[in-house]
């Protein structure tokens, strides 16, 4: 007679044999592709290969793109709901199809869907997001066996913040150029207010702008010349987090786009809450404790603001994902 561990024991073994055959045997996966936000953005020397070394705190939040990844017989075919790029070769998720695919010699392509939600050029890295989703789920798809090392490396040839999102959580210590990461240990999830004003600002042009005005060189006081210094056993919260947000490329930012030093401007003023931009920008966002204190914060931002000037923004409720 089956004691109640064999019984288990076995149904445990029967439903880890059915994964197994299901996952040899898929022909499609859906994942979603996050967004990310940077708590703490500091740059440092500029590199030889045109990048920059930089201290920053990623996290993952839950404004996300969905993909769709199908086994077809040959080639990469790419679709979006959105207009991602002139032509779907020049797209990240197609170029990472193609890389993970080519490495593997894989006997088999892909047709990739892309459910856009995330907004394109925003700061927030919809682009690297789906192209780290692409690898890994053509990985699973496929079964190739990639370990997430090896992965990340194949994802730094595609964007320094591929690797954040190949590493799959919510908060990361990036070095480097983002791409020499350790995540970070984290006491409960942050709501987040985003705005994205409904503009691009091209990444190369902020770093371009933050050279010519010296750079970390003529950062003198004593908050915007920090390092990031963690100790071992740090577990970030929300009032750890708040005290971080700091980001170097924001001053060369806002002194080019006057509506991105109003909407910071108008969330201290409003609600009350200390806003600073998202990586290159143009988003900008601020935290909240609750979901229900992120949505009042919008609230009151949006009927404070004139209909002319808001017409374009998207104000996102997000949190930690």
């Amino acid at each position: 007679m089956f004691s109640l561990y064999a019984i288990r024991y076995t149904l445990y073994a029967i439903r880890y044999t059915l994964i197994i055959q299901s996952d040899t045997t898929m022909t499609s996966l859906t994942l979603n592709a996050p967004a990310k936000v940077n708590l703490f953005l500091k740059v440092l020397e500029k590199r030889k290969d045109s990048y920059h070394s930089i201290e920053t705190v990623f996290e993952r939040i839950s404004i996300a793109d969905t993909i769709t990844i199908t086994k077809i017989p040959k080639g990469i075919r790419l679709s979006s709901d959105s207009r991602i790029t002139g032509r779907p070769q020049d797209n990240l998720a197609y170029k990472a199809a193609r890389l993970i695919l080519e490495h593997k010699k894989a006997e088999g392509g892909v047709r990739i869907r892309i459910k856009k939600r995330i907004p394109i050029a925003a700061g927030l890295g919809g682009g690297s997001s789906d192209a780290a989703t692409v690898l890994i789920g053509i990985n699973r798809l496929y079964g190739l066996g990639i370990g997430k090392e090896k992965l990340s490396r194949l994802g730094r040839r595609l964007g320094a913040d591929v690797p954040f999102f190949i590493l799959e959580k919510p908060f990361a210590l990036g070095k480097g150029i983002g791409e020499r990461l350790t995540a970070l240990r984290h006491k409960g999830r942050f709501w987040h207010l985003l705005v994205y004003p409904g503009f691009k600002v091209p990444t190369r042009q902020v770093y371009e702008a933050f050279d010519k005005k010296g750079g970390s060189k003529c950062l003198t006081t004593r908050r915007r010349g920090a390092r990031i210094q963690l100790p071992r056993k740090f577990t970030l919260d929300l009032c750890t987090a708040e005290a971080m947000l700091y980001n170097d490329l924001e001053r060369v930012v806002v002194a080019k786009y006057g509506a991105i030093r109003a909407l910071i401007g108008r969330l201290a003023t409003l609600i009350g809450k200390k806003a600073i931009l998202s990586g290159s920008g143009p988003s900008v966002f601020c935290l909240c404790a609750e979901r229900k204190e992120a949505l009042e914060a919008r609230r009151t931002l949006l009927r404070h603001v004139p209909a002319r000037e808001k017409r374009r923004w998207r104000a996102f409720i997000a949190k930690t994902y």
